[in-house]
């Protein structure tokens, strides 16, 4: 059968087979189009890192910001009433735990630095905590007392049970000796060998069985008063004790002040001013922790010292121990590194600091790195540069605390 070629086929040329030459050729230019376009996407990439913004602070947090956060404790579980409720008092432990008092869940709290659940205290009778504020670890008597301001008591506690042991004042104390108040305890610490517990006329020390043997504070006739002047009180929410030279440092919250006395209670500085026709004139404004730095220098966390940026000016006012305003920092908010509303703070004498951040109902871990921002504060020229002598001032004791025979 013979078969005829359409016209418009018989003009068209038969293609001729692609030699390996001209398939080399190809090869080799798409193998160059696919690098040109790798080098292309490198470049672009290259020149978005330089025109990237260097990773810098969280947002509102200056450079130098020198708060770094090691840990934040909300509690030992999920639940709402395992969370923590407006903290307010922290204390370090001789193994480096951190005891926590939760006031609005009315117990105190045992954590490990990187927030590990150990125990609490407080929870049953008996021994129940209803307000608790202040903690201090005495670890030679294994003991951890905690300051219940509505039970008006210090709670006594075993540090590695958590059995309960006892209270302070003793049952046969005379509470006459607390003055018409009576006994509002917010902080206590053991020094010397006795426990010395704040209230709101002053300084209490009591001995091992749980009798007041010296006190500081004002007088009026025999009884025991509050009050803005030379060698009174008013509501002393937190104080320091420095071993190495017996000095106490107490953050004398509503006169708005910062006290410092020697070991015998002779008032050394004192620094703030009292309110003027219920305005507040002093540089502090609601100073309510205080704590002995590693570093010898006192920092002082003041409530109402908020500030968005933290640098210059915060909650966080470190003093010399000869009172010398050295720094502020500490930024207002709910980020890392943030606090609303901080109360108490406590060092554990090496690197890691506690704060308990009463209003985001947390505690912070954190470490401090220098140097510390210099101050900017609008109110720092209400700080006094110099302090008059107050040396001969004589706090009168009930009497004069020595420590105790085991201290």
């Amino acid at each position: 059968m013979s078969t005829t070629m359409d016209p418009v086929e018989a003009d068209q040329p038969t293609p001729e087979p692609e030699g390996e030459e001209e398939q080399s050729s190809r090869r080799m230019l798409i193998f160059l189009l696919v690098i040109l376009g790798l080098a292309v996407i490198a470049l672009l990439v290259l020149l978005l890192w330089l025109l990237w913004p260097s990773s810098g602070p969280p947002e509102g947090q200056a450079a130098g910001y020198p708060i770094e956060v090691v840990t934040t404790i909300y509690g030992r579980g999920d639940g709402a009433e395992d969370l923590l409720l407006r903290p307010l008092g922290v204390a370090w432990d001789a193994q480096g735990n951190v005891w926590i008092s939760n006031a609005g869940r009315a117990r105190v709290e045992q954590y490990t630095s990187d927030g590990g659940y150990i125990r609490a205290v407080g929870e049953t009778d008996p021994g129940k905590l209803l307000s608790p504020y202040g903690v201090a670890v005495d670890p030679a008597r294994d003991r951890v007392y905690v300051a219940d301001v509505a039970a008006r008591m210090v709670q006594i506690y075993s540090a590695s049970t958590g059995g309960y042991i006892g209270h302070l004042p003793a049952d046969d104390q005379d509470a006459r000796i607390f003055g018409n108040d009576g006994f509002t305890p917010f902080h206590v610490e053991v020094a010397r060998g006795r426990v010395v517990v704040s209230s709101n006329d002053g300084l209490y020390f009591f001995d091992e069985a749980g009798r007041v043997v010296g006190r500081w504070g004002g007088t009026a006739g025999k009884k025991s008063v509050s009050g803005p002047g030379l060698g009174m009180f008013q509501f002393v929410d937190s104080f320091t004790v420095d071993p190495d030279s017996g000095r106490t440092y107490v953050a004398d919250t509503m006169n708005r002040r910062i006290v410092a006395l020697g070991a015998e209670g002779r008032w050394l500085w004192s620094s703030g001013t009292t309110d003027v026709d219920g305005e507040i004139v002093s540089f502090w404004q609601l100073p309510r922790g205080i704590e002995l730095g590693p570093d010898g220098n006192i920092y002082v966390v003041d409530t109402f010292r908020a500030d968005d940026t933290g640098m210059g000016t915060g909650y966080i006012v470190p003093l010399s121990p000869e009172g010398e305003l050295l720094s502020e920092f500490g930024r207002t908010g709910t980020e890392d590194g943030a606090f609303r509303y901080p109360d108490q703070l406590s060092s554990d004498g090496t690197e890691l600091w506690a704060i308990a951040d009463r209003e985001n109902d947390r505690v912070v871990i954190f470490r401090l790195l220098t140097p510390y921002p210099e101050v900017d504060d609008l109110f720092a020229d209400r700080y006094p540069k110099t302090f008059v002598d107050l040396s001969d001032a004589v706090i009168t004791s009930t009497p004069t605390p020595k420590p105790s025979p085991e201290g």
